[in-house]
């Protein structure tokens, strides 16, 4: 009971943001054209993003059994209110779910690994076997989504979240300690909070309802310059540029894939991606393990060169899904590698790397898809619509593939402004491993 349990978490961990993004995208897609239950999308994409910098310090680690039993009840509460929501359609009720579930998953996912804690766990076999269940999960929940009313999806959901519960009273046990949830504001700490909070409401809000206005971007590009601004010490240390760019590299190949996926009528596309972002997730500490005797500088130099040929892939049909499980791998390991090299000093400095990176894309992504949609269909929302309302009768086939090539120039051309900004770590022979 305690290693199914373990797997379970590990299952939570790792999904923290692929299974509730897909629910509740399914539950807008689920009205056709009329668009309905955009907020709980929102809710629960601008609250993942946002709690790494909303958490940042104020958790009391030394509480942690107390901490993951208010994260899986708040999580579980919040599936509860979904099931209840999504078959009475009441959007109110959704909306709270997403905030809930968003806050309880990503609380479980920044706090670490409890099972590290736990005796009479194979830590390693756990974390494989966990690799495998949420592939295991995503095709089901695929079948669910596809085959069946909406409100079962979140019910098998909601069933893992219960377990997740049961893992933090049964099997996570520590000293006891006070439960610390205390939080102080100051304007100066909270501003990338807010700054990120801005940025992502405004992006999911433009990408379920193709609205935004020049005022909207406006704030965008200062929150953005806000961002930069305070956290610039970290932007200055090794490889934190670098990764930044790795993540967004990561995003642009989800988004993207959603959005062409649902115009072209290939929704299968999506789970093929989220399943080989698990399968990569995996391969890479195979891989990696396998990689150690040749020199770190090397290792380097050959991925990136297998990185852009990744992207190189992604340029047709034909060959885009191949080259997305080639760019995901080598940015995952590559990320792997300079994490090893340069270690962060904060936990919470990983995630906002990449939730950094993630913004960056969706910024140029939509901003590009606007201008194309505008100079192209007179409309600049025009290539987020058969998104939006499902509509696969509007495949806008070549511009679509003009997006395509304009993202893949602009990682091309960021990743050699990157690349040459951190050279004297990655070019260099050196056998750290």
């Amino acid at each position: 009971m305690k290693k199914f349990l373990a797997i379970n978490h590990e299952f939570v961990a790792r999904s923290y943001i692929l299974f509730p993004t897909l629910l509740f995208a399914f539950s807008i897609i689920a009205h056709a054209n009329v668009i309905t239950f955009v907020w709980p999308f929102i809710f629960v994409y601008t609250v993942e993003k946002v709690m790494p910098f909303i958490l940042d310090g104020h958790l009391n680690l030394a509480s942690w059994s107390g901490v993951t039993k208010f994260c899986s009840l708040v999580a579980f509460v919040g599936g509860i209110f979904a099931c209840v929501g999504i078959y009475f359609r009441f959007e109110w009720l959704a909306s709270t779910a997403a905030i809930l579930i968003g806050f309880g998953v990503t609380g479980l996912k920044l706090l670490g690994d409890p099972n590290k804690e736990v005796a009479g766990i194979n830590f390693k076999r756990v974390n494989i076997i966990a690799g495998l269940s949420v592939i295991g999960g995503l095709l089901a929940l695929g079948f669910l989504l596809m085959k069946t009313p909406l409100v079962v999806g979140f019910i098998f959901y909601t069933v893992i979240l219960g377990l997740e519960v049961l893992y933090a009273y049964i099997v996570v046990k520590r000293e006891k300690a006070p439960l610390n949830l205390k939080f102080s504001f100051n304007l100066k700490t909270a501003f990338p909070a807010l700054a990120v909070l801005v940025v992502v409401f405004i992006i999911s809000f433009f990408k379920k309802t193709g609205r935004i206005s020049d005022f909207s971007w406006v704030l965008i590009i200062l929150a953005i310059l806000g961002i930069i601004l305070e956290l610039r010490n970290i932007f200055g240390q090794p490889f934190k540029l670098f990764r930044i760019w790795l993540g967004a590299i990561k995003n642009y190949v989800i988004i993207y894939t959603l959005l062409f996926a649902f115009q072209q009528n290939k929704v299968y596309w999506i789970f093929i991606v989220f399943i080989e972002l698990m399968a990569c997730g995996m391969l890479t500490g195979f891989l990696n393990h396998r990689l150690q005797k040749i020199d770190l500088g090397i290792r380097y130099k050959a991925t990136l060169g297998v990185l852009f040929l990744g992207l190189f892939l992604t340029y047709t049909d034909r060959t885009y899904l191949i080259g997305t499980a080639v760019t995901v791998l080598s940015s995952l390991l590559l990320g792997k590698w300079v994490k090893i090299q340069a270690p962060d000093d904060d936990n919470s400095i990983d995630q906002k790397l990449s939730v950094f990176g993630s913004l960056c894309n969706q910024v140029a992504l939509f901003g590009m898809l606007e201008v194309i949609s505008f100079f192209k269909l007179d409309n600049k929302s025009a290539l987020l619509i058969p998104y939006i309302d499902h509509q696969q009768e509007l495949q806008y086939s070549r511009e679509m593939f003009y997006l395509r090539v304009s993202m893949i120039l602009l990682f091309i051309i960021t990743g050699i402004f990157v690349i040459f900004h951190d050279r004297k770590y990655l070019f260099a022979s050196n056998s750290q491993k």
